[in-house]
């Protein structure tokens, strides 16, 4: 929720009028991050329920999706450059997305949305490539990077549970899959979208 994108969509929601709230943080009392939430929700914001969670920890995401009746999943690590490691990424990003969707199940969500990338369904050979693509396309996984990867996996795990579940048991599962997310700030760290558009007006990115 501290984050660029889950901060915007709790701002959405918030403003919307018509939900009860509530984002998941990994410290509750880091008063730094929580900060600029305060100043840009204003009234708003003690209309806010904030609880911890962390991706790794199934039992806190148990906790933060109890009650709920939506769910959105936004949290994924989307670094600048990429680990020497990729399980760094692709551990958190599958593991995280599971532990959501298994809350969801236990807990009867209505439906989920989870944000993937459009990495997940355009990156392919070049002779591969179309102009146009669809719900039924995904990218080749010889073709992907850390990041990529964790994505295009994250993505697939989710389907795959749904699908896996007892037809009279699956909630609705929705996936967004955008390119860079751009537009204004509400949290004052530095974010990767933000890092990359600062590359491109330093001439860091042709």
């Amino acid at each position: 929720m501290t984050g660029y994108l889950g901060s915007q969509v709790c701002d959405d929601f918030l403003r919307d009028g018509h939900f009860q709230v509530r984002g998941t943080v990994r410290d509750p009392t880091n008063e730094a991050k929580l900060a600029p939430l305060k100043k840009a929700f204003g009234d708003k914001y003690s209309k806010l329920e904030i609880v911890k969670a962390d991706l790794l920890d199934a039992e806190s995401i148990d906790k933060a999706v109890e009650g709920c009746d939506f769910v959105i999943h936004v949290a994924s690590p989307f670094p600048i450059s990429n680990p020497t490691d990729e399980n760094e990424l692709i551990k958190p990003a599958v593991d995280g997305t599971l532990n959501v969707l298994k809350a969801a199940h236990k807990h009867k969500v209505k439906r989920v949305v989870v944000t993937s990338s459009q990495v997940s369904v355009i990156m392919r050979q070049h002779q591969n490539r179309k102009d146009t693509y669809n719900e039924s396309d995904w990218s080749e996984l010889e073709c992907l990077d850390g990041y990529d990867k964790s994505k295009y996996l994250a993505e697939k795990a989710a389907w795959d549970f749904v699908k896996a579940l007892p037809e009279a048991e699956r909630f609705e599962l929705s996936v967004v899959a955008p390119g860079l997310i751009i537009g204004p700030s509400i949290v004052n760290d530095d974010f990767t979208s933000g890092l990359y558009i600062g590359a491109f007006m330093a001439g860091g990115i042709p």
